[in-house]
């Protein structure tokens, strides 16, 4: 099969094609996310307070991947993402395991809610955001004082070019070309100091290795993973 070229697709409609080609394809075991699901969310739920009853939103969803995780946890859990096409899919399989997941078609840059949630997550999304700042922006302000953000991307160093785009995209070729732009990774340091201006304080972080599997490790050149929570 040719390797998929999405370089000149904006980033919802990169998902719309995924979700209208493949839909299976966000729930194979096999699946990139789903690998990396069975790694990050346990990190997350074991230095999360109980999510039993929790008001949760999962920015940039996908097909829902995480926000299924945090449903069966108990979270009461909002998710949305620009896709049209992977919010419908991801609607459909929540329906068949019976979860009650209040799935959206939003910008994250054009959220207004308010001090809504105990718990917000950007995973796998800030590194494909338009406005990293109205993003950011956006969660702070739909978190509840107290709240915790959760957040998994990629750092701006060669490493994580060389992993994440030349290896996946150009080596094995297991991504579609395009699907990351380097320009919008961001270091663990910048992504610090811009939630510290928006009155959070990143609590725990720790780095993933790709091969030959996800894994944790002590470094964050390549992928990171964190919390951060917000004081005011």
């Amino acid at each position: 099969m040719a390797q998929q070229d999405l370089r000149f697709l904006d980033e919802a409609a990169k998902y719309d094609l995924q979700s209208r080609n493949d839909p299976g394809s966000w729930y194979r075991r096999d699946y990139g996310l789903q690998k990396l699901e069975r790694l990050r969310f346990p990190w997350f739920l074991k230095r999360l307070p109980n999510l039993e009853g929790a008001r949760v939103l999962d920015i940039g969803c996908g097909g829902g991947i995480l926000a299924e995780d945090l449903a069966h946890a108990g979270a009461r859990v909002t998710a949305i993402d620009p896709s049209r096409d992977t919010i419908r899919v991801a609607r459909a399989h929540a329906k068949t395991l019976g979860l009650a997941i209040d799935y959206r078609v939003a910008f994250a840059e054009r959220l207004r809610e308010r001090r809504a949630y105990d718990v917000v997550f950007a995973v796998d999304v800030l590194e494909h955001v338009s406005d990293l700042d109205a993003t950011l922006d956006a969660a702070m302000r739909a978190l509840k004082p107290g709240g915790v953000f959760g957040f998994l991307t990629h750092n701006a160093t060669l490493e994580a070019f060389e992993e994440i785009i030349w290896r996946w995209e150009y080596v094995d070729r297991r991504t579609p070309r395009g699907r990351h732009d380097f320009h919008r990774f961001i270091t663990p340091e910048d992504l610090k100091k811009r939630l510290r201006a928006r009155g959070a304080r990143v609590t725990a972080l720790a780095g993933i290795g790709w091969q030959p599997a996800p894994h944790l490790v002590r470094s964050t050149r390549v992928t990171y993973l964190g919390l951060a929570r917000k004081s005011r």
